[in-house]
């Protein structure tokens, strides 16, 4: 079967339209749709999912002039949810191990489906408290949509082997908790973040998020999971006065089962506190270990 994007762009160098004119044929049948996500289906950095989408893909193929069917069939079955997909940029902070269990809770959600966005940046602060133990992790984010429409995002948190649970998750300021959805088993927390607008292909919004902790031992790492480049990450553990490790170090690993590899000592400052910044992050796992001995 001919792929989506590769279908689109051969209809739309057949029929010797621009993009605008191509827009303004939708418009004027009361379909809506941004240049940006036009491009996006044609380089395949996207595709028509939602239902006003698909309603624009069949008009598309009037104004093309192709047969019906021609582009609809190209898109075959809904890509698959919930397990480890490229596209799903919201399912980042998640550990590879749990990815079909994370799949089983998104099933358990009606209409709950990752949105097609991606981080372009991200700052995390892990707090550690006085017995060694983490309080809680601050996230900032800047997510950018890949098509119009796009008002959520899905996140998870899996608790570490120590953690009794995955721990509670709040929103700051430019966005809101919707649902939420957990797995004690297996300790994973799946929820709902809503932006405080609805975004268009190409506009991005702030996600500030807070995870409360519920460690069972003392932290020894904090780290983070990216499925796809961005352009900075930022990670930065704050440790109380009375617990303050003798060595820190940045590591990366390709996944989950890969060795770490150190990327350089980092130095704690006067004020308790070390980070670590990764420049155009590559996919994969990057985070800072301590030692307290």
């Amino acid at each position: 079967m001919v792929e989506f994007a590769e279908a689109l762009t051969r209809a739309v160098e057949a029929s010797g339209l621009s993009l605008e004119r191509i827009q303004h044929h939708l418009e004027q049948r009361g379909v809506q749709v941004s240049l940006s996500t036009l491009s996006y289906w044609r380089r395949g950095r996207s595709r028509p999912e939602r239902p006003e989408s698909l309603v624009a893909v069949a008009a598309l193929e009037e104004i093309l002039r192709l047969e019906p069917g021609t582009l609809t069939g190209s898109l075959g079955d809904r890509r698959p949810r919930g397990r480890w997909v490229e596209r799903a940029a919201a399912l980042e902070p998640i550990w590879q191990e749990a990815a079909i269990d994370l799949g089983r809770e998104i099933a358990r959600v009606d209409q709950l489906l990752p949105a097609p966005a991606r981080y372009l940046s991200a700052r995390d602060v892990q707090v550690i408290g006085p017995d060694r133990r983490e309080v809680e992790m601050r996230s900032t984010s800047v997510v950018e949509a890949f098509e119009d429409g796009v008002d959520r995002i899905l996140v998870a948190r899996v608790a570490d082997s120590t953690d009794r649970t995955a721990g509670e998750i709040h929103a700051e300021k430019s966005c809101r908790i919707g649902r939420v959805r957990r797995d004690a088993e297996h300790k994973l927390l799946v929820a709902e973040v809503v932006f405080d607008r609805v975004l268009r292909a190409g506009e991005t919004a702030l996600v500030d998020l807070r995870f409360e902790s519920d460690p069972g031992a003392p932290s020894s790492s904090a780290d983070r999971r990216f499925v796809r480049p961005l352009r900075d990450y930022v990670l930065e553990v704050e440790f109380h006065p009375d617990a303050v490790p003798v060595r820190c170090y940045g590591f990366t690993r390709t996944d989950p089962e890969a060795p770490h590899v150190e990327t350089g000592d980092l130095w704690i400052g006067t004020t308790a506190a070390t980070h670590l910044l990764v420049r155009d992050a590559r996919p994969g796992i990057h985070g800072i270990m301590w030692e307290w001995e």
